[in-house]
């Protein structure tokens, strides 16, 4: 579907102009839940693209396994792996900012949706190993 190849170059240029490039979690739900948070805050052609379901282990969401191998296709990110626990970002800044620029979206716009990621991932992250060590 072309809106999850737009969306995954939208979440993985806003990740890497924010973080620098850091490695995207992509196990046991962090970013789904972190994604669900950040929902509102998602350029409005997106905003109807992510359904979150629960499920036995959590909430996550039903699209972010295509996302994310759409990610993987456009050579943005490392392969997804279900032994691997991070994706490695494959763009430097330039090309994140140029995915923006053909998306149409301004590269603040951008920057401003990756902080806020981070911030909800290292939330959800906190919250796991807080769940984990009780």
């Amino acid at each position: 579907m072309r809106v999850h190849y737009e969306l995954a170059n939208f979440l993985i240029a806003s990740w890497r102009l924010a973080t620098g490039g850091e490695r995207l979690p992509t196990s046991h739900g962090i970013l789904d839940r972190a994604l669900e948070t950040m929902s509102g805050k998602l350029p409005a052609r997106f905003r109807d693209v992510l359904t979150f379901i629960d499920t036995p282990i959590g909430r996550l969401c039903a699209e972010l396994p295509d996302i994310l191998r759409a990610a993987q296709e456009s050579y943005l990110t490392s392969e997804p792996n279900p032994t691997y626990r991070t994706a490695e970002i494959k763009i430097e800044a330039a090309r994140a900012m140029d995915l923006l620029d053909d998306l149409e979206i301004d590269i603040d716009v951008g920057m401003a949706f990756g902080v806020s990621l981070a911030k909800a991932i290292g939330s959800e992250t906190n919250a796991l190993r807080k769940s984990h060590a009780a």
